[in-house]
């Protein structure tokens, strides 16, 4: 039973002042986040930090994602760092991770119908397809570059086919996504100008593409996403650009980082990779426990405009809550050994994909994609390692790799 709302009896309050200090900003934290937050695991299941508060405890992160009464901090964050009027900010207020409510209802009911199970289920030999002829073009060698040779053309070939764009137009949606990264990190004021020539380039392709389907429909997602319905309502001009945007964004970018972090755990854990070649159907909990034991998003934002008693604490209104799907998803109270990697071991579902209204549309997709490349790459893979300097984007935002030198030995 969540305590959220709850009194705590004759005990007294605590106020947010009371809670332990933790700067992740800090060069400390973003060395080594696990034990700074281990640290304070001890004391209590939230921390005062420079910007709100974060929260640690997956009972507490759990029953927050799915609270009503929290809602969307993008646009917050957004705004604290100089964008709060224009064209770009209009259309980030219309997408599903800024809106909320019955609009976020409405919106979601005419989009969902695209990412049931079912769904995505008739995209995975196209997945397997490509998986394959990606492999095949850096097998041989013997080594690769990951990022650049798998998981820049992966995932945007199947959310850009999926959604209908031209093949030919691919790689100009990997590289505006991989710049609209910093909209959802704390580093959007330093690459304003970059995010703002990415923002205008994709808007003009989109819009532009949305055209071409009124005139003449295909059949791909975007059309359907013209011809939606329910209850007569219908997805604005502004809305579909929004929709789309958004969708070939977060279908590229977060999938890429995750395929990332997935190689660079087995590299590390080169038994685990071993046993995954030798056991395939293991692939569906190897994904679950690489999205549990390092997702490419670590943190749910969430911001309150009313005052909540959340466990002995009183949280007040305007208080920007980071919930912690890493630290939840290593809390010891819901995981035995949190910190091991072991795609054997049946555990607790991740947080990573968040909860409630805001449940990652795309969790079905992700998922089933990462499964099909990683059996593909496990069997086609052996004595996976790494094979130089794995550099990192910084943990405030989409984390991942952004160069993974791997070695290997190409099975036949």
């Amino acid at each position: 039973m969540s305590d959220i709302g709850m009194s705590t009896g004759a005990r007294a309050p605590k106020r947010i002042d009371d809670a332990p200090f933790l700067d992740f900003f800090s060069p400390e934290f973003q060395a080594d986040p696990a034990a700074a937050v281990a640290a304070v695991r001890e004391h209590s299941w939230l921390a005062r930090t420079p910007i709100g508060v974060l929260v640690i405890a997956r009972d507490k992160v759990e029953a927050l994602l799915v609270d009503p009464r929290l809602r969307s901090s993008l646009l917050d964050f957004v705004r604290l760092q100089g964008v709060s009027e224009g064209p770009m900010y209009e259309s980030l207020a219309r997408t599903l991770l800024a809106v909320d409510g019955p609009d976020h209802t409405r919106l979601r009911k005419l989009v969902s119908r695209a990412f049931t199970p079912r769904s995505v289920e008739q995209l995975r030999p196209a997945m397997r397809e490509l998986a394959l002829a990606l492999v095949e073009r850096f097998a041989p060698r013997g080594r690769c570059e990951f990022m650049a040779a798998f998981a820049d053309h992966y995932p945007v070939q199947i959310i850009c086919e999926l959604l209908g764009v031209p093949r030919e137009d691919h790689e100009h949606f990997a590289r505006w996504s991989n710049v609209l990264t910093w909209v959802l990190s704390l580093e959007l004021g330093a690459h304003l100008a970059e995010v703002q020539e990415a923002f205008e380039a994709m808007s003009g392709y989109v819009e532009s593409l949305i055209e071409a389907r009124r005139r003449q429909p295909h059949d791909d997602l975007l059309t359907r996403l013209i011809e939606a319905e329910e209850g007569g309502d219908h997805l604005s001009l502004l809305e579909l650009q929004s929709m789309v945007a958004s969708l070939l964004f977060a279908g590229y970018d977060t999938t890429r980082n995750q395929l990332g972090i997935a190689m660079t755990l087995f590299a590390q854990e080169p038994e685990q990779w071993a046993l995954l070649g030798r056991r395939p159907d293991l692939v569906v909990r190897a994904v679950e426990e690489v999205v549990r034991y390092q997702g490419t998003v670590s943190i749910a934002p969430r911001f309150t405009d009313q005052e909540l008693m959340v466990g002995d604490y009183v949280i007040p209104a305007g208080t920007l809550l980071s919930l912690s799907t890493a630290s939840a998803n290593h809390d010891p109270a819901a995981y035995t050994r949190p910190e091991r990697f072991d795609i054997t071991v049946e555990r607790e579902p991740p947080l990573t994909f968040g909860g409630g209204a805001h449940y990652c549309l795309g969790a079905n997709l992700a998922r089933a994609e990462m499964q099909e490349a990683l059996a593909v790459l496990a069997e086609r893979l052996s004595d996976l390692r790494l094979d130089g300097e794995v550099r990192w984007r910084p943990l405030t935002g989409i984390h991942g790799p952004i160069v993974l030198p791997l070695a290997f030995t190409a099975r036949a």
